[in-house]
């Protein structure tokens, strides 16, 4: 075990201890446990890491999520016993240590310890946070100590920054630079009118006004913004901002998550925002495919949603679900490729008792029947056997089921949405496909386009899921170097939208130092990566100049930073160009 700190800092003066806010009773690891075990132990909690204990709750060391990924790349069985991945090298307090020397925690959470090494708790930044709130309740803090704040807060969501009494930024956390797109050395000691588009901060720093709840815009996204002036014997001696949401979607979303916590646990989401801010992304193709959806939610035809694996299908699905009228029934999921032949008839349609060897007594209900007045989503319908196909299609005609072994008919009354990553016309030329049942299903369609061919999504959803990680990991968000960031950005991504996920919780998981570098990321993407190539338009001129701009243009979405890059020019240059030839 090593000393978290060699002495006690200096820049904090408190009473607080350790054991006036720890958590008691953790959840705990035994060292004698099998990876399986410590898996579903984290499948089941949010944590990222959990202290390993021997059978007389003597702390043997630390287990996290970087350390069961890493084991499993390696391809590690998952039936060795956690001793052979656990770090014996931890970070450790005692109940009676000063509170803040758990501030520079790295594992989301400190184990609390006797001097024999007995687990008694663990202090976590949720803890850290409770305490300093209660402090901050009744004391008055100088713009000199906001950085002992920024200890604890530069690992949220939220953005903050910090101006003097002259408007120029003196502190800024890394949340309000991922959102500004800048270093925070770039902007540091900087006039914040100019950094950040339509402040109010420097007003503030002359007025001493509190300003909250202020819609302001940013990178073209309203944002909810609190500004607050800060005094030091009652003197104006600057003013912080600090971004509550990053979009007036998502301060609803919130809203209503926070006021009906209890009851979303049970009920499926009523609100179209809602249901669309599932979705992530603001290009056009998905602007226009959630406006799609909304139309298509209200009717009862059946639809079929086609794309490539990886692009979300599943999702759409449940969305359509929870914008429909059925919203407040089950939405029922099955995979048709996943499940033997054999039983995909049971699954679908149930079973009555003695209908087989090893059935269930009293019988089982199948997934349509599940699925009564809500929407049964059959996944990769294309993978369903020609004999199955058959039953599906007088399910469709005549809205009746009859489970394995029965002599009877049920009535069922289930949306169906299925889904497929295959060509079913090809299928059906091959008849592998009924055609029939091919019509029945594609009454309403809706085709998800490959991230390759919606590049415009990418920086939205490489933001997402790197906030969404580290908030699932207790860990600080790294910062995308330029160079990876510019890589990911042209990265064609074959696996879609699951593969940019999977990418970026390794990224979280295994980044050190706050930054993803080129070098982190693996090495069939770095290999995409090409030299810059000669511009194209050295080769065109007039007419066929302005058709190429545009043809390039209109196969990223009209994102002009990727257009640039594709034809091999600056952005600037590309800007000339399309002022040149009137292309807006």
């Amino acid at each position: 075990m090593k000393e978290l700190f060699n002495e006690r800092p200096k820049h904090i003066q408190t009473q607080n201890t350790i054991s006036k806010w720890m958590t008691t009773d953790p959840i705990t690891i035994n060292i004698n446990e099998t990876i399986n075990s410590a898996i579903q132990i984290f499948a089941e909690n949010n944590f990222y890491s959990i202290p390993v204990v021997d059978d007389h709750n003597f702390l043997e060391g630390m287990i996290t999520k970087s350390s069961i990924m890493l084991a499993l790349y390696q391809n590690q069985s998952t039936a060795e016993p956690i001793r052979s991945i656990i770090e014996a090298s931890f970070d450790a307090v005692f109940p009676l240590d000063p509170l803040e020397k758990a501030l520079n925690m790295t594992e989301g959470c400190l184990p609390v310890i006797k001097e024999d090494r007995t687990l008694i708790g663990i202090i976590t930044r949720t803890d850290l946070l409770k305490a300093k709130s209660v402090e901050m309740d009744t004391v008055k803090h100088s713009l000199n100590s906001m950085s002992i704040l920024q200890q604890v807060l530069d690992n949220s969501y939220e953005g903050i920054v910090v101006v003097d009494q002259n408007g120029l930024i003196t502190d800024i956390n890394s949340a309000y630079c991922r959102i500004l797109g800048k270093n925070r050395e770039e902007v540091l000691h900087q006039p914040v009118e100019e950094v950040i588009e339509n402040t109010q901060l420097h007003l503030i720093c002359k007025n001493g006004k509190e300003e909250r709840d202020q819609i302001q815009r940013i990178h073209d996204k309203e944002m909810v913004v609190h500004r607050v002036p800060l005094f030091e014997k009652n003197q104006l001696i600057g003013a912080m901002g600090i971004i509550i949401h990053r979009s007036i979607e998502e301060m609803y979303h919130l809203t209503d998550k926070m006021t009906t916590k209890e009851a979303a646990q049970h009920l499926p989401i009523k609100h179209s925002s809602d249901a669309l801010a599932k979705i992530v992304g603001n290009s056009p193709k998905t602007a226009q495919l959630k406006h799609r959806m909304k139309r298509m939610a209200a009717l009862p035809s059946n639809v079929l949603i086609t794309g490539e694996s990886g692009t979300g299908k599943e999702l759409y699905a449940q969305t359509l679900h929870a914008l429909s009228p059925v919203s407040d029934g089950p939405f029922i999921a099955i995979n048709c490729s996943a499940i033997p032949d054999n039983l995909l008839e049971s699954e679908l349609f149930g079973y009555v008792e003695g209908s087989f060897t090893g059935a269930l007594k009293g019988g089982k209900k199948g997934k349509f029947e599940l699925a009564e007045n809500g929407t049964i989503f059959l996944d990769e319908i294309g993978d369903m056997p020609l004999l199955m196909q058959a039953k599906i299609l007088r399910v469709l005609q005549e809205r009746t089921i009859e489970p394995v072994g029965g002599t009877f008919s049920k009535k069922v009354n289930a949306r169906v949405i299925a889904a497929t990553n295959q060509h079913l016309e090809e299928k059906i030329a091959k008849k592998e496909f009924r055609e029939d049942l091919f019509y029945r299903l594609n009454v309403l369609t809706l085709e998800l386009p490959s991230l390759r061919q919606n590049k415009a999504d990418v920086p939205l959803l490489l933001e997402y899921y790197l906030t969404f990680f580290a908030s699932e990991f207790q860990l600080k968000e790294p910062l995308l170097s330029p160079k990876a960031r510019e890589v990911l950005l042209t990265y064609d991504f074959p696996g879609n939208i699951r593969e940019l996920t999977n990418l970026c919780e390794a990224l979280v998981g295994m980044s050190e130092g706050g930054y993803i570098h080129l070098s982190d990321l693996p090495e069939r993407i770095r290999n995409f990566a090409k030299p810059s190539q000669p511009s194209k338009l050295l080769e065109q001129k007039g007419d066929a100049e302005r058709e190429l701009i545009l043809s390039t243009l209109d196969s990223v979405n009209y994102n002009k930073t990727i257009c640039a890059e594709k034809l091999g020019i600056q952005r600037s240059t590309l800007y000339n160009k399309m002022k040149k030839y009137g292309i807006r």
